[in-house]
């Protein structure tokens, strides 16, 4: 059959064409733009998610290495775990920036504030930020542009749920009777109330908290310790003799016996070694067994004084001992001292004498820590549980680069430095914290 078709037909199908063809070229640029938008955006929502995955995991990591976190922004060592995870989980992107992590304590967050009335445990949060610059793959659409940001956040706490013995290693030497910029009292007032109030939260997570109580002990040190059991300054280091002839008459040397002082770290010493010359009247303090009474210990402790020099070895290895007789699966032994070891033995006649030489000695060549530590994380408790151990050390009012026998004592991830009293109690509860604490 034969269609004729008129020169109006003609006129109006070419018409027709050329409306598509304008309708064609209108719809395409939006066609593509919806493409590319889908495309890129489809790619951002992916880079999001990978993100959010990456400072979910940092944040865990940056609680459980719990660094100082020291910095506007955080300290490098948190910068890097984030950047780290942030380049295994996102890939395609062209660059990491904004990194930025928030450290609070408990003080300083309402509702672990409000939580603690309620009977909730305390917690730190840490908080992690950062984003990531990527190329676009349509870089001609306004909508995106040629490179594209993602950010995220993430959050995370870290509560207390197990109980810990801590043990209190201070400095009680002549120094500690000065004041400072750190506090409006004398150091060792103010080292006094730290202690208090820390005995006040133990207290609250003792009543709060269905599990074995915390316990909380003391070992004062200036050149010796006093041990309560036999009423004396006790030297906890043990000496070795020999006698030599010199111009035809016998002389006794005496030096410190490095490898028996460690052997016997934990044997508690005997009245033999009370020492009753180069101590000092005006010092008054001795050891508080590990202990849930809180008011009576904080009444002791009121009661003590400071005089003499710094021997940080003795307190050390009497703290061990204190630790030692704990029943709880977290020991925490915390050195506060204002200075690094001064004077000289006295006992000894020959040999290292200084007692910053011999805490050297002992912290370093003969790893008097790494015994410590050894030794107590061997130990399981009543219940059955593994025992885990910690030395830490806060210096305040000092440099505590010249201290580089206790450096090498707990680790440098374990010495921190206090600027004033609020901090020192700050680190306290921080530590005492991540050893008895959750993440979530």
């Amino acid at each position: 059959m034969n269609i004729l078709l008129s020169k109006n037909d003609l006129r109006l199908r070419k018409g027709q064409q050329g409306h598509a063809g304008i309708l064609t070229v209108l719809i395409l640029p939006a066609l593509w733009m919806l493409f590319s938008m889908g495309t890129d955006g489809a790619r951002g929502l992916q880079d999001k998610a990978r993100l959010d995955d990456a400072l979910e995991a940092a944040v865990l990591a940056v609680s459980a290495h719990n660094d100082d976190n020291i910095g506007t922004n955080g300290s490098q060592v948190n910068k890097d775990i984030v950047n780290a995870y942030v380049n295994a989980y996102v890939t395609d992107k062209e660059s990491i920036t904004g990194v930025k992590i928030t450290k609070l304590d408990c003080d300083n967050i309402p509702d672990c504030v409000s939580g603690l009335s309620n009977g909730d445990s305390r917690f730190f949060q840490y908080e992690v930020t950062a984003s990531t610059k990527h190329d676009s793959w349509f870089s001609s659409d306004e909508n995106f542009g040629a490179q594209f940001d993602v950010s995220g956040s993430s959050i995370s706490r870290k509560y207390q749920d197990n109980p810990v013995d801590v043990v209190f290693v201070s400095d009680f030497s002549g120094s500690m009777d000065d004041g400072w910029s750190g506090g409006s009292q004398d150091k060792y007032k103010d080292l006094r109330d730290v202690i208090a109030a820390v005995t006040v939260e133990l207290q609250k997570f003792n009543d709060n908290v269905n599990l074995d109580d915390n316990t909380i002990s003391f070992a004062g040190f200036n050149n010796y310790t006093k041990v309560t059991q036999h009423n004396c300054y006790l030297d906890q280091l043990v000496y070795k003799s020999k006698v030599v002839i010199k111009n035809f008459r016998p002389r006794t040397e005496i030096r410190v016996n490095f490898n028996s002082t460690v052997n016997n770290v934990f044997n508690e010493k005997s009245a033999s070694n009370c020492r009753t010359s180069n101590i000092y009247p005006d010092a008054k303090f001795n050891d508080i067994l590990p202990t849930t009474g809180f008011t009576a210990f904080n009444n002791t402790v009121k009661t003590f004084r400071p005089d003499g020099y710094t021997a940080s070895h003795q307190g050390l290895i009497r703290g061990a001992q204190l630790a030692m007789k704990g029943d709880n699966p977290r020991r925490l032994i915390i050195i506060l001292s204002d200075g690094a070891d001064l004077g000289d033995n006295k006992i000894a006649n020959k040999g290292t004498k200084s007692h910053k030489g011999i805490s050297e000695k002992l912290y370093g060549q003969h790893g008097m820590c790494d015994k410590i530590r050894n030794d107590l994380n061997s130990q399981t408790t009543s219940g059955g549980d593994d025992v885990l151990s910690r030395i830490a050390v806060i210096g305040f009012d000092y440099d505590l680069d010249s201290n580089v026998g206790l450096k090498t004592c707990a680790g440098e991830d374990n010495v921190f430095k206090a600027q004033n009293k609020t901090e020192i109690l700050a680190k306290i509860l921080e530590l005492i914290s991540e050893e008895i604490g959750h993440l979530k």
